[in-house]
């Protein structure tokens, strides 16, 4: 018997061990390798001068062509939409660029984003390998987290529920020094092609009240005296219930509406615009407010 609970003792030892190195580990990695992902790019970004930047999901990442909108506006720009990113998202995001960079305009596409806001795709993942050692992220999760003890004090336990993203295959293209598909310091990630005939999407049939993210990141923005340009990118004809957009534009009155009027062709699907969409609406996208830039 004795012999039986050292060996489950040292056993025990030996895993909770090899955890502890396992987080060290994957913890260095992602802390001292290049970045590969954009919110790495942000954390590597110091003493910065940004014209604007372009926050929001996927229908940031695939619409704003940075070099375009640079020659046009010759503004220095970058965009920092993410998959899947949500509000929450881009508000760590701002946080983390503010603290050690100035910026001077932000663009945020709205959409029914604002119907979120709770963290998802990079405060969930992109962010938890810097979970100690940076107190704007471990606040940020600490605020919105109810797991936050787990993730802070179990070794290894952030970085195995989020395999998919953080886990060994990203580790080690980290340590290979993999170049990402898409260049951070650019953050412009064009879609080619037609899905046709394009597949129906929807949007929300009701509205809600508030969006508290919203409001903070507008919040933020005003303290620093940064210029926050609201606005809507296009959806194909095959889109339902158009109306949520009246109905948003009610709880975002300053939101500028782009939203209607793109040919289905200029589609790669019914939300997101393909490469020759994408220029077109990035010359609209200045345009429309080439007269609100602040300088």
């Amino acid at each position: 018997m004795k012999q039986f609970l050292k060996y489950i003792i040292s056993i025990s030892i030996s895993t909770i061990a090899l955890l502890y190195l396992c987080d060290f580990i994957y913890t260095q990695v992602y802390i001292n390798s290049n970045p590969r992902n954009k919110l790495q790019y942000i954390l590597n970004t110091k003493n910065e001068s940004f014209d604007i930047i372009f926050i929001g999901s996927s229908r940031v990442a695939n619409h704003i062509d940075t070099k375009l909108f640079d020659s046009l506006s010759n503004k220095k720009t970058i965009n920092l939409g993410v998959e899947g990113a949500g509000l929450n998202d881009n508000l760590l995001q701002l946080k983390l660029l503010i603290a050690n960079n100035n910026i001077s305009n932000v663009f945020l596409q709205i959409d029914s984003n604002f119907e979120y806001d709770k963290p998802s795709n990079i405060a969930i993942s992109e962010a938890m390998p810097f979970l100690n050692y940076n107190n704007i992220i471990n606040t940020h999760i600490k605020k919105y987290f109810n797991n936050f003890e787990k993730l802070e004090y179990i070794p290894f336990y952030r970085y195995a529920i989020n395999d998919p993203k953080i886990g060994f295959r990203e580790m080690f293209f980290s340590v290979a020094n993999k170049k990402p598909r898409t260049n951070p310091s650019i953050g412009f990630t064009p879609k080619f092609g037609n899905k046709l005939p394009l597949i129906e999407s929807s949007l929300p049939k009701t509205i809600k009240l508030k969006n508290i993210i919203l409001d903070e990141i507008t919040d933020i923005c005003r303290k620093n005296k940064i210029q926050l340009t609201l606005y809507i990118s296009p959806y194909c004809s095959k889109t339902k219930n158009m109306r949520y957009i009246e109905k948003l534009i009610t709880k975002v009155p300053n939101l500028i509406d782009l939203s209607k009027g793109y040919d289905d062709k200029l589609f790669f699907n019914c939300g997101h615009l393909n490469n020759q969409g994408a220029k077109i609406f990035t010359t609209n996208l200045y345009n429309a407010t080439k007269n609100k830039i602040k300088s």
